[in-house]
């Protein structure tokens, strides 16, 4: 587990998915680490929150009714700007066209379905010790 900036508070990872399985699998694997969960069944939902309360970390699915996780992505890194969390977006798709569309839009990494969790666990791991790396950076700064 990350300590030091998360020690009073587990980090809090929003899943954004709008298949209801999905989410409750990845929940059950992220709450197994020690790590907080909330949970988006959209684009939309996913803004709002993320707008209310930024999270730690994002779980983004990239095929979703309404916004897709790409265009969901691209407006949480205007909205958010510098407080946009790391964004791991997980997808079915793995061509060259994707991969550049993920990148383009922001994210901070992908996962192709079906997925190793043990995979799945030290990504989450290395894009939060990266982000607890950058607030202590900051706080450091001020």
């Amino acid at each position: 587990m990350i300590n030091s900036v998360f020690d009073s508070n587990p980090p809090v990872i929003l899943v954004v998915d709008d298949e209801k399985p999905m989410r409750f699998v990845l929940r059950q694997a992220i709450e197994k680490e020690g790590y907080s969960v909330a949970e988006a069944s959209n684009g939309q939902q996913c803004l709002d929150i993320c707008q209310a309360q930024p999270p730690d970390m994002v779980l983004l699915d990239a095929m979703m009714p309404e916004m897709d996780g790409f265009t969901c992505c691209s407006q949480l890194q205007i909205l958010l700007g510098d407080r946009c969390p790391p964004i791991l977006m997980i997808t079915a798709l793995e061509d060259k066209k994707f991969v550049a569309r993920a990148i383009d839009a922001g994210v901070t990494g992908y996962l192709t379905k079906p997925f190793d969790w043990d995979v799945l666990r030290q990504r989450v791991h290395r894009l939060l010790a990266h982000k607890w790396v950058e607030m202590e950076l900051q706080i450091g700064k001020q």
